[in-house]
């Protein structure tokens, strides 16, 4: 999902899969993915994380993606590292760690459902997308707090993602 948005907006990207049948349908796809395990230093220095805009951390695990996260905030302090958590409290440990941003998989999936039964209910898709906006926006904020960091996120000179 996240390379297909990339594609859509134009955006490159290197997928680094772990599962050697998904890298190889990727590559068979025309994609650009590479076979890997992400928690080998020496796989992500091939990668050269300091030519990349951004990281994507979208693993399943919850701890290495803490570490990664630690990892790569040491060596790269102004890359952008997105994070996928499990929920608000990983969240919180991947922001402490370093993230720039973390999505929590509870936090989201409730706000799509959220999302849908009010536009099956009737409700304008505008108003509805921007109240969605604005929940998130608070969420983050208070995941932020819980983890003893400020509102602004751990960026080099870029500022957010979305300004880039």
């Amino acid at each position: 999902m996240v390379a297909d948005m990339l594609e859509t907006h134009n955006q490159p990207y290197l997928v680094l899969e772990a599962d050697v049948d998904q890298a190889d349908q990727g590559v068979k796809a025309g994609h650009p993915v590479r076979f890997g395990d992400a928690s080998r230093v020496r796989t992500i220095e091939a990668l050269h994380p300091e030519r990349a805009a951004a990281v994507v951390l979208t693993m399943d695990d919850p701890v290495q993606n803490v570490k990664l996260t630690r990892w790569l905030r040491e060596r790269y302090p102004d890359l952008t590292i997105v994070a996928r958590a499990r929920d608000v409290d990983h969240a919180a440990e991947l922001y402490r760690a370093g993230a720039s941003d973390a999505v929590p998989d509870t936090l989201e999936s409730s706000l799509q459902l959220s999302e849908s039964v009010l536009v099956d209910l009737g409700v304008a898709v505008g108003p509805v997308i921007a109240s969605v906006h604005e929940v998130r926006d608070v969420l983050r904020r208070r995941i932020k707090q819980d983890a003893d960091l400020d509102d602004a996120p751990r960026l080099g000179s870029v500022g957010r993602l979305r300004d880039a």
